[in-house]
């Protein structure tokens, strides 16, 4: 009978260890992560003519704003502010002075809060020599929301 009971209770506690285990030993909550997104083109450094097609990837489904989905703001020249809210892969970008440009793209929520990622290129805009500075008088992309 005490060989019985050692062996239900080694059971037992092979039973509750494998479950404290299984619960903490792994670190996949269900999330997939902190969310990314990429500018995939141009290329950081390219030479561009106007106007020219930003193409991007999400780590997670985009769609407007009224949808509950998050979508990106794209700005240029660090001018975080003045940004065109963006709920497809690709965007034209036009209207850009010749010159050095930066373009950001951000990753937010539905309610326009950093979702947390982010990417940046630096392109020339064909038209004048490479690395003349800009005018923008204002520089951002604009658009709002």
């Amino acid at each position: 009978m005490r060989i019985i009971q050692t062996a239900l209770a080694l059971g037992v506690a092979g039973v509750l260890l494998t479950a404290c285990a299984g619960a903490s030993g792994s670190t996949d909550t269900g999330a997939e992560g902190a969310p990314t997104v990429t500018v995939t083109s141009p290329k950081d450094g390219d030479t561009v003519n106007q106007p020219f097609t930003l193409t991007f990837t999400a780590s997670v489904p985009i769609g407007p704003p009224d949808s509950g989905l998050n979508h990106v703001h794209i700005f240029t020249d660090g001018n975080t502010d003045d940004y065109t809210v963006v709920t497809t892969p690709t965007f034209t970008i036009k209207d850009l002075p010749a010159g050095r440009h930066t373009v950001g793209v951000t990753l937010q929520h539905a309610d326009h809060s950093p979702a947390g990622a982010s990417d940046e290129i630096t392109v020339q805009v064909a038209g004048a020599p490479i690395g003349t500075p800009q005018e923008t008088g204002g520089g951002g992309y604009g658009g709002g929301y």
